[in-house]
């Protein structure tokens, strides 16, 4: 195995105080992916160890034939040593990999993955586009084909235009989705497909909340200057927030950049979304029980998420060990865990999402009229707390507008591992709001 596997931090970093462009065509895509191998990471990542070097020597010794997933190689991965170096242990774990063997998950791999390539470019997530480029050429995806995603979808399938279509409106819209995107999408998927679709897409849009706003830089031993084919070289991208008027700029997503709704606007959406019924089929509670983590004390009867998470025994089991983890685990404070997740879902419209996040901070002693203040993020509590809460707050609208100085503002008032719990109890939001409202879940309370 090549040296350069294992020797992936670059000495120099490139600042990350500005917004990142919105690379415009594939050409540019391809330079933005080979100069995201020196971006500064906004929280310390040091050379690797000498333990953690033999350890990816020893699983490229143990790797199966390099395709699909297995591609990305077995060096150092600078995304899960960002996760193991700040992330407690009992926090972070598997949970919900779409990858992940289920035998209720049928999907292909290689659809997945282009799935995530298209949350990545609509996200504008360097990192996570580099993955999904060597992963998708690693399963014998040519070019011209990755080069079609960014918009000439005419040489797919209308099942994959559909699921492309649906990844990219979940990812800049979660509330927008409507009964009818889910009609589109059973022309040609079952529920429990459609269901494996939509928990792909939440995972991946987290992933990118996660990558993208730390500045993770890219290995340096992947390569992106490949020849692009004529077709695909000027093209415009369809998919990513492009601004029309400002080539290079990004553009707002359509719901992300409207004021908050009123109070009372908040409060007639948590009514009806009590009254919805889920789109998709829920497990039993006999069958969701089964995925429930040890140590699981919610309420009872089980809450429609778990009981939709219940259609998948492996898959779903990680998934809510991950939400119950992130709220039960790591260092910050539950009030502001639970706040977190208040601002992550009003930024989204994400109605169930925000029902459960107002239970928790009522159940923790905070009034109605002190929820409703989280809104105006500015002043709230200590200082630290507001710094926290914006930067959630702009990760959930977009996570390509995180600068350097957004984190620091964090910093100053958190460790290390509790900012990057910060970011990552984000993530978990950004999922959680989309699995919810793809799902049309009815509110319990």
């Amino acid at each position: 195995m090549a040296a350069s596997l294992f020797a992936t931090i670059p000495a120099l970093g490139t600042a990350n105080d500005v917004p990142s462009k919105v690379a415009a065509t594939r050409q540019e895509l391809k330079q933005q992916l080979e100069g995201s191998k020196q971006s500064r990471p906004r929280l310390p990542l040091p050379p690797p160890t000498e333990q953690e070097i033999a350890a990816a020597k020893a699983r490229a010794a143990a790797a199966p034939p390099r395709t699909g997933a297995s591609a990305m190689g077995s060096g150092i991965v600078n995304n899960a040593r960002m996760r193991e170096l700040y992330l407690a242990p009992e926090m972070y774990g598997a949970g919900g990999s779409s990858r992940e063997p289920d035998p209720a998950m049928t999907l292909n791999n290689t659809f997945k993955t282009m799935l995530f390539w298209i949350v990545s470019r609509a996200n504008n997530c360097t990192y996570c586009q580099g993955h999904q480029e060597v992963k998708l050429a690693g399963d014998g995806v040519k070019e011209e084909m990755i080069a079609a995603l960014d918009g000439d979808w005419s040489e797919f399938t209308p099942a994959e235009r559909a699921a492309f279509a649906f990844a990219r409106k979940l990812t800049f819209e979660p509330n927008a989705i409507g009964d009818a995107d889910v009609d589109r999408l059973r022309a040609h998927y079952k529920d429990l497909q459609i269901l494996e679709i939509i928990v792909a897409v939440s995972g991946f849009n987290a992933t990118n909340r996660w990558t993208g706003p730390l500045a993770i830089p890219q290995e340096s031993h992947r390569g992106f200057l490949t020849p692009t084919a004529e077709k695909y070289r000027d093209a415009k991208s369809r998919v990513a927030p492009l601004d029309p008027s400002a080539t290079g700029m990004a553009c707002a997503k359509p719901a992300s950049r409207r004021p908050l709704e009123s109070r009372g606007q908040v409060e007639k959406a948590l009514d009806a979304a009590r009254k919805r019924s889920s789109r998709l089929p829920l497990a039993d509670e006999a069958q969701a029980r089964a995925v429930l983590p040890e140590g699981w004390s919610g309420s009872e009867p089980l809450p429609q998420w778990v009981r939709l998470l219940g259609n998948f025994p492996k898959g779903g089991k990680g998934l809510v060990g991950a939400s119950y983890r992130a709220q039960t685990k790591g260092k910050l404070s539950p009030a502001l865990k639970a706040k977190i997740a208040w601002i992550g879902a009003r930024n989204d419209r994400a109605w169930y999402a925000l029902g459960h996040a107002k239970r928790r901070l009522n159940d923790l002693g905070l009034t109605d009229d002190q929820v409703f203040a989280l809104d105006r993020t500015e002043g709230q509590g200590t200082s630290g707390e507001a710094a926290a809460l914006a930067l959630v707050s702009k990760i959930t609208v977009d996570p390509a507008l995180i600068t350097d100085a957004d984190v620091e503002a964090v910093r100053k008032h958190f460790s290390d591992s509790e900012t990057a719990e910060v970011v990552y109890l984000a993530t978990q939001a950004a999922s959680f709001d989309r699995l919810t409202e793809a799902a049309g879940l009815g509110l319990e309370n």
